[in-house]
């Protein structure tokens, strides 16, 4: 049986996670899709910004339209929530959770996949080879400011 090697005595490669290198080349943003409104049509800049070249609209163009618009409908519901209350009254007088709560929760269990393929998380642009520093500077100023 043999043993597991010291680390300073092994040979091979280190990772096999490629690395990102941003391009120093201007980013050509795609325009935005007709339905986004102020918000998703923001977010849409801040997220090929931020991907700088780690994103292709050629092949990823469908995946960030689609969490644009979720991100957006879920901005949307967060408002009417706000408005309204997390409690309404139900068809009997009984007190329910507001029906955009329900929306709000399915929304979110379909952005994070979404997150995790573009890496707009930690530990997706990790697995990816993406620089944190270098995704997070507009995008994570664009969603701590609300969107606004």
């Amino acid at each position: 049986m043999s043993r597991a090697k010291p680390a300073d005595t092994r040979q091979g490669h280190n990772s096999s996670i490629p690395k990102h290198r941003p391009s120093q080349l201007p980013i050509v943003v795609p325009d935005p899709p007709s339905e986004l409104n102020a918000y998703g049509r923001n977010l849409w800049q801040c997220i090929w910004e931020a991907g700088r070249s780690a994103y292709s609209d050629k092949t990823d163009f469908q995946a960030i339209a689609r969490y644009c618009s979720l991100s957006q409908r879920r901005q949307e519901l967060l408002k009417i929530i706000d408005e309204e209350g997390m409690i309404t009254t139900g068809s009997t007088g009984q007190l329910v959770s507001h029906p955009a709560c329900k929306l709000v929760d399915q929304i979110e269990g379909r952005l994070s996949p979404l997150e995790d393929r573009l890496g707009l998380n930690l530990e997706s642009r990790l697995r990816l080879g993406i620089s944190a520093a270098q995704h997070e500077t507009k995008l994570s100023a664009f969603l701590n400011r609300g969107g606004n």
